[in-house]
């Protein structure tokens, strides 16, 4: 990648992380990976050097801001070509991960990564998220545009330790969403704790991070099968 300095000066300036240029390859290395697997079978239609840094990488990593992974857990569903798991997995090196895909072509994209960047902190698992046997285990899950969040809710919080959070990335205008998701956020005892606005550097694109926190432990009916969480969410 040419506009490297983008990414190092967003996580210099805004997250104030000193960075590597070894961390920084690892950006480097995963765009021309990234790259290379999308020729063989659809990852993203984001490919572009700069919508990749600033749609992919920085959105990913912006959470940070409120977040601090240090010595965490992290639930990763629907992991898809890795975001944003594997660039907080990059910059969180005491952060464990955990990426639940239930694709094996991109499951077999996200193993390859792992491998050449070393990422001793990430587990990857070609499984479905329900399918999880981990209930009441993790600080954190995080899913960025998998299911509205009426379902989403469903597939991650009986994983969730009490007073864990859920990191749902969404568009700008979530706020409609969130009012379909009432019912599910008391049914499953978790709360809207903030909902956290942003625009991307450069005012390259608007995104919105919810962070959802359990508050009790969850009742060993959830999740239910899939097909039923989408027929009839909660």
């Amino acid at each position: 990648m040419k506009n490297l300095d983008i990414l190092k000066n967003f996580i210099e300036n805004s997250l104030h992380i000193n960075v590597d240029d070894d961390t920084l390859n690892k950006f480097n290395i995963y765009y021309d990976l990234l790259l290379k697997w999308n020729e063989k079978f659809n990852l993203t239609t984001i490919l572009e050097e700069n919508d990749v840094l600033y749609k992919h990488f920085i959105d990913s990593l912006y959470v940070m801001n409120f977040v601090d992974f240090s010595h965490k857990h992290l639930l990763d569903i629907g992991s898809g070509a890795g975001f944003p798991a594997l660039p907080l997995a990059i910059l969180n090196k005491q952060l464990k991960i955990d990426l639940y895909e239930s694709n094996a072509k991109k499951v077999s994209f996200l193993n390859e990564v792992k491998n050449k960047l070393s990422l001793d902190n990430v587990s990857i698992f070609n499984k479905r998220a329900e399918e999880n046997k981990n209930r009441e285990y993790y600080d954190f899950a995080s899913a960025r545009a998998v299911v509205e969040l009426n379902i989403l809710l469903e597939l991650t919080i009986p994983f969730l330790k009490v007073n864990g959070a859920l990191l749902a990335y969404k568009k700008y205008d979530v706020d409609e969403e969130i009012a379909r998701a009432k019912t599910s956020l008391k049914i499953l005892d978790c709360s809207l704790e903030s909902v956290n606005k942003f625009v991307l550097p450069n005012n390259i694109d608007k995104r919105a991070i919810l962070l959802i926190k359990k508050n009790k432990k969850s009742k060993n009916k959830y999740p239910r099968n899939y097909s039923l969480i989408v027929k009839n969410p909660l």
